[in-house]
């Protein structure tokens, strides 16, 4: 009508000095425009309809109806329903919709629309069905998307992707594009890393997520979503610290959530195989309880992915600037007995997690306990090729070991909201755990010539025990003004943890293939280390204008750690008695910093820009009790950090961050105490050291289309490090190796790859593929040689994933990858070779309710001149069961573990100038009968998927 009255207006105001005939033309002019506007408006469409609740039949008012172009699922036009259910859209443009219904607690509702010129379309009765009340045999005109991004989470219906029945959650999410689980249980989204697994937003068991993973089914899950955990500081302030964890969360069904549901799997085979394990769920309203226990001789243990990081006993200790204080290099005596592959595993634990919300869900518990005991023994032999300026050397060492670990683990998290200003949220964890090892060795190396060098033999046992205590506290204030907050935050990590044990060994030296020297080491090994580290830090974030705000920190730790390693040798009544001072040390270590830090971020509608810094004052206090001397080193650390988000829509986005962080050298790396744990190759320390500075950039973008059903990820990453800490080799012509430590620059570490993945909706299956390339260069020196190692490896991969109820699953996953390393200091010992992963996953559901699973993972490598072996390993699992109960709930079968006999343990690394080539243990064949009861119960006393 505005446009009407304009043109009116402007044909009129002249109206008295016109003529008759230009008065005519004007009013021609005038009744167009007036017929055009009445036709356009004619021709816009209108949607009408009402929103019904249909258990209780109830009108719904404040719903929202949304439509989104269909091209990209972008947002064209909303409302929300009024007084009786009722809702209307008009003025809308001609072509195709999706029409997307949403209501808190309510399944969301989506359909497809067309409208033509001037239509009036009325769809009725929407009726709405709560998520409660969703179950498989109810007829509803639904279209849940199976994926799509809810702001910056990425989100997986877990229905709408196929596993066979009875699957893990593992198993669903090995067909979820962008993730990848490897023979280990490791996962990875996106080229990330993922680090922790979620329940419904909660911990489930502390930080072991392969009780999640490998125990859930997957058909208790709505949905997985995948996205970037921040830090509860950056949570509660908005701004970002730079702190992110790749994380999964697992949403539950809601039938699965009132009442219990579990797993019961028992079986027994032939060579000496077991596998038992149950885990049952109990929930009710808020309050969780879950429980698990597994006794296993195939691999199954449950342990936690990052085992071998974990605090405890150990020779290395390192220090973390972002932690602010040491921990210790390469793991507890739990480590290493971490079930992957290597060896023959007997394993026993269980578990008990509780959870509850009460007062409101102002107060929230959850806390858990768990036991794991692991026993392994293996052998294996290793191949390696040592690269130098004027030679190479060949060695083969065969070895044979067993470890015996076991752990008492706790953990909790309590938090309480006192007002809608003011919370409280309080971690804790600890264990204690004990170890028993015995290694055996036998070495031999070999010039070019393949002329005897050297020969070893030595034995390694040791028995310990190891604790670590970790609590934090958390205290946020938000106050009136908004975006006006202040936090506290205080933590203490206590570790300690000691080991005793014996090294001996034999060895003898050639020349020219002629005996010239034998040497010989008979020590006790007394390890006892104790690491107490405080941090506290607060934080102030202030708004400065719309969008803008400013965050300033300031940070105390302090890290006090006594370390003693020492060695005796046996005395002549046979006692060890004699202190190696040569391979025995004694330090405490004292480490102060403080730190103070700004940032600015700003929170835009589609943009989100942050960058700071931190500075760190560290006052290091190194005191050797053995030599009564004291190293003092002072730093200036630099932390800054940028990160970038532009939202295009609800849809795509991408995110770009930097983050800058000094590197400080290990205290192995600076203590000039040599370490035999193998005489033939000594490690010792540089005090001159420097400090080494990394600068890490990371890309991410994605898109994925919600009406297709279609996604693409682009990801890439680069990390170069000034003054890198490497290592200074330096081999004899006896083939002792001596390491030290020095700095250089020139080192990086490169990545990136794209993933593209869509369903085919008429022939109903999903496609996903995607290219990956990884490159780096490092540079040490070898003999007095700087030697620079370059590799790349591009690969391709592919899945397929298609289902049919109750007639097959199918999936497929494939990559292929080319690995080149060169070394300088050789340029003609560079190597090249392809590698193939194949893994295909199929099940038949037959007749009678029988089913028979094929599951082949194939692995090819191609041979070198140097690993001339054929390593390819076609693993062949199979069973052929039948089902039994209500809703084929129980599965009895027959399975056989590696059907061809072909399974070999095997791992090849290239690494700066040796490449190295392992075979060990593993797992053989063998048949096993096992029966599998998939159970659940409502709250009602009704099985769930019969609830009405």
């Amino acid at each position: 009508m505005k446009i009407i009255n304009f043109l009116f207006g402007a044909f009129t105001s002249n109206f008295e000095s016109e003529t008759p005939w230009s008065l005519m033309k004007r009013n021609s002019i005038l009744l167009f425009f007036l017929l055009f506007s009445i036709y356009a408006s004619a021709q816009k469409a209108t949607l009408t309809g009402v929103t019904i609740d249909t258990s209780e039949n109830v009108k719904l008012v404040n719903t929202t109806i949304a439509l989104l172009r269909s091209q990209d699922s972008t947002l064209y036009k909303f409302t929300r329903s009024k007084e009786g259910g009722t809702f209307e859209i008009d003025n809308l443009d001609t072509g195709k919709y999706v029409l997307m219904i949403t209501r808190n607690r309510y399944a969301d509702y989506f359909d497809v629309l067309s409208f033509t010129p001037g239509e009036t379309k009325n769809i009725g009765n929407v009726m709405l069905t709560t998520e409660a009340n969703l179950l498989a045999d109810v007829e509803v005109r639904t279209r849940i998307a199976a994926m799509r991004m809810k702001g910056d989470t990425l989100e997986f219906a877990a229905d709408s992707f196929h596993v066979r029945q009875g699957a893990s959650v593992e198993d669903l999410l090995k067909v979820l594009p962008g993730i990848q689980v490897d023979k280990d249980g490791n996962i990875t989204a996106q080229g990330e890393k993922v680090q922790k697994i979620l329940v419904d937003g909660e911990e489930f068991f502390g930080d072991d997520p392969t009780v999640a993973t490998k125990n859930l089914q997957a058909d208790a899950l709505k949905s997985v979503q995948v996205f970037d955990k921040k830090s509860d500081q950056a949570e509660f302030t908005g701004i970002d610290d730079g702190e992110k964890t790749k994380t999964i969360n697992l949403k539950l069904k809601e039938d699965k959530k009132k009442g219990y549901f579990g797993k019961l799997d028992v079986g027994g085979g032939t060579d000496s195989r077991w596998n038992n394990s149950a885990m049952i769920n109990n929930f009710k309203g808020k309050k969780k309880i879950s429980a698990y226990g597994i006794m296993s001789s195939t691999g199954k243990t449950g342990l936690d992915w990052n085992e071998q990081s974990s605090y405890g006993s150990g020779n290395s200790l390192q220090y973390d600037d972002d932690f602010g204080g040491f921990y210790i290099e390469g793991g507890d005596d739990f480590s290493g007995g971490s079930y992957y592959g290597e060896g023959v595993p007997k394993s026993w634990a269980g578990g008990i997690n509780f959870g509850d919300k009460f007062n409101d869900d102002k107060q929230n518990f959850n806390g858990s306990y768990r036991f794991n005991k692991l026993n392994t023994s293996g052998e294996g032999n290793t191949y390696s090729q040592s690269i130098l300026p004027d030679s190479i050397f060949y060695n083969t060492e065969t070895s044979r070991t067993f470890n015996s670990r076991n752990r008492h683990s706790v953990s909790s998290i309590y938090e309480q909201q006192f007002d809608s200003s003011f919370s409280l949220k309080f971690t804790g964890s600890g264990y204690i755990g004990h170890s028993n090892s015995f290694s055996d060795y036998t070495n031999q190396s070999l010039d070019e010539n393949s002329v005897l060098v050297n020969q070893s033999k030595r034995s390694i046992n040791s028995t310990g025990d190891n604790s670590n205590f970790n609590v934090n506290l958390l205290l946020k204030k938000k106050f009136k003004k908004q975006g006006r907050t202040i936090s506290l935050n205080i933590s203490n990590v206590y570790n300690a943890s000691n080991s005793d044990g014996f090294l001996r060994s034999l060895n003898s030296f050639y020349t020219k293939g002629v005996l010239f020297l034998n040497d010989s080491t008979d020590q006790e090994k007394r390890n006892d280390s104790k690491v107490n580290m405080f941090n506290s830090k607060i934080v102030y974030t202030e708004p400065l204008i719309k969008n803008l705000y400013a965050e300033i920190n300031y940070a105390f730790r302090l890290s006090t750690n006594n370390a003693e390693n020492l060695s005796y040798d046996r005395a002549a009544d046979g006692k060890y008695s004699m202190l190696n001072d040569t391979f025995s040390t004694h330090y405490n270590f004292d480490v102060t910093t403080n730190t103070g830090g700004a940032a600015l971020r700003y929170n835009g509608k589609k943009l989100t820009l942050g960058a700071g810094t931190d500075i760190a004052s560290t006052n290091f206090n190194q005191k050797d009790l053995f030599k009564d001397t004291v190293l003092k080193r002072d730093y200036l650390n630099f932390f800054p950090k940028v990160n970038f988000v532009y939202k295009f829509n609800t849809q795509s986005r991408i995110s770009i961050n930097y983050n800058g962080r000094t590197q400080q050298p290990g205290i192995t790396q600076i203590s000039p105490v040599a370490d035999n744990t193998n005489p033939l190759i000594i490690r010792k320390g540089n005090p001159g050291l420097k400090q080494a500075f990394q600068h890490s950039m990371y890309i991410n973008a994605n898109r994925y289309k919600m009406l297709s059903q279609s996604g693409m990820y682009m990801y890439g990453g680069v990390t170069v490090t000034e003054n890198a800490i490497v290592t200074n080799q330096f081999t004899d012509t006896s083939g002792i190796t001596t390491y030290t430590y020095v700095n250089t620059n020139g080192n990086y570490n490169a990545y990136g790859g794209i993933g593209l993945s869509k369903k085919f909706t008429k022939a109903d299956f999903y496609l996903n593929y995607g290219v990956r390339y990884n490159s780096s260069k490092y540079s040490n020196f070898v003999n007095g040689v700087k030697n620079e190692t370059n590799n790349y490896s591009p690969s391709v991969n592919v899945g397929f994933n298609k289902g049919k109820e109750k007639k097959y699953d199918f999936n497929y996953w494939a990559s292929v990858g080319y690995n080149i390393s060169t070394s300088s200091i050789n340029k003609a010992a560079e190597t090249k070779y392809w590698t193939t992963n194949h893994n295909l996953d199929l099940t038949v559901y037959l007749p009678a309710k029988f089913e028979i699973n094929n599951n082949v993972d194939a692995s090819f490598r191609q041979k070198t001149a140097i690993f001339t072996t054929n390593n390819n390993v076609v693993l062949w699992n199979a069973y052929l069961g039948r089902k039994f109960f209500k809703n084929d709930k129980g599965l009895l079968k027959f399975s056989v573990y590696d059907l061809l006999n072909q399974n070999k343990g095997y791992q090849r690394q290239l690494s700066t100038n040796v490449i190295t080539e392992r075979n060990y243990n593993t797992i053989k064949r063998y048949f096993m009968l096992s029966f599998v009861w998939n159970f659940s119960k409502t709250a009602a006393g009704m099985p769930a998927s019969n609830q009405p």
